[in-house]
């Protein structure tokens, strides 16, 4: 087995270990911030695999920045193969297994200065509605009168962004909402309920997260678009083009962002380029040797995110959709692990 490296390109990866530690590998412009960050952290819903990839990262820069910190992750652990809560635990984390719709396992929970949450329900949400409202809009607010003091990072999302004309740079943080279906409401429930904690709590410091897409090699949109290329299945172009921002990148990005936290909350768009549906797939076919095929008629208007914001703040992505692109069309060919969550891209009717 070829041991990981630090250096190794995206499109290089060919094992699960080379996986793992390509996407949990710190920027500089982290293990900076990481030296200069005062206290401990707490990640609430940390058993996704996205959570479980944030928590390695922070611990990774932390020990490359010399900082003993305690890293607290906090889930049900609803998992019955246990794999993400053992994980955390091999990391060094301090797990906290718990409902956080339940105020005495909130009020058991420590008090930190820095969070990061990132619970919540997407798919499924348009079959039962009121968990749907339950999870992203009241769980929110009780973790946001919890943490009354704290600087927190919510992760939120672009879904309730209108669509915008494929050739243009997508929605800024500005932007009005409008929302469609039922996880589009729940996402402006959940940033309201923030929002009102924050507005009564002076102390209380906040950044609404929106992330689009974030691309992986075990799931994600890139993935779920080379695996049909690679059965010859066609691709719809009813939501012609995407944003792309690898998941490494959006985890840089979202543990910076406790450093930009705000009263009222900073909202904060994280998508990376606009690429076409169209342009992903012919990539994707040449590298595969198949024929890329279409279905529907191409549309004029997608769900983008502008997010200039995030790159002034921060600076540029390290992973390029080429790049991105590649990796998952060859990830596909070695039949890679695959995680089975399909992203459902192309919902155009945002019912999930």
């Amino acid at each position: 087995m070829r041991p990981p490296r630090n250096d190794m390109r995206m499109r290089d990866i060919e094992t699960e270990e080379q996986l793992w530690d390509f996407m949990t590998t710190p920027t500089e412009g982290l293990v900076e911030f990481a030296s200069r960050l005062e206290g401990d952290v707490i990640i609430l819903g940390a058993a996704g695999k996205m959570g479980i990839e944030l928590a390695a990262t922070l611990m990774r820069a932390d020990r490359q920045a010399g900082v003993n910190r305690l890293v607290h992750a906090v889930s049900r652990f609803s998992d019955p193969s246990g794999e993400g809560r053992q994980t955390l635990e091999e990391l060094g984390a301090h797990i906290h297994a718990g409902d956080l719709t339940e105020r005495e396992f909130l009020d058991s929970l420590p008090d930190v200065p820095n969070a990061l949450f990132m619970a919540g329900v997407k798919f499924g949400s348009s079959r039962d509605w009121r968990l749907t409202f339950h999870l992203n809009g009241i769980m929110p607010y009780l973790v946001g009168e919890r943490f009354a003091n704290a600087r927190i990072v919510a992760y939120s999302s672009g879904n309730p962004y209108p669509h915008t004309p494929v050739d243009g740079a997508g929605c800024a943080e500005n932007d009005a909402l409008v929302p469609r279906g039922v996880y589009g409401w729940s996402i402006v429930a959940r940033e309201s309920a923030f929002a009102t904690t924050a507005l009564r709590s002076q102390n209380q410091r906040i950044c609404l997260f929106r992330l689009m897409y974030a691309q992986h090699l075990g799931y994600g949109v890139l993935v779920d678009l080379a695996r049909m290329v690679q059965d010859e299945d066609p691709v719809s172009l009813r939501m012609p083009a995407i944003n792309l921002v690898s998941q490494r990148d959006a985890i840089d990005v979202s543990l910076r962002a406790l450093g930009q936290c705000r009263n009222p909350p900073l909202v904060l768009n994280c998508a990376g380029p606009v690429v076409r549906v169209r342009r992903i797939v012919e990539q994707m076919a040449g590298a595969m040797g198949k024929e890329p095929r279409f279905a529907d008629e191409e549309a004029d208007e997608a769900l983008l995110a502008d997010d200039s914001r995030a790159r002034e703040m921060f600076g540029a992505y390290r992973d390029e959709p080429d790049e991105m692109i590649e990796a998952a069309a060859r990830w596909v060919m070695r039949r890679g692990e695959y995680w089975d969550r399909p992203t459902l891209f192309g919902k155009v009717n945002h019912t999930y």
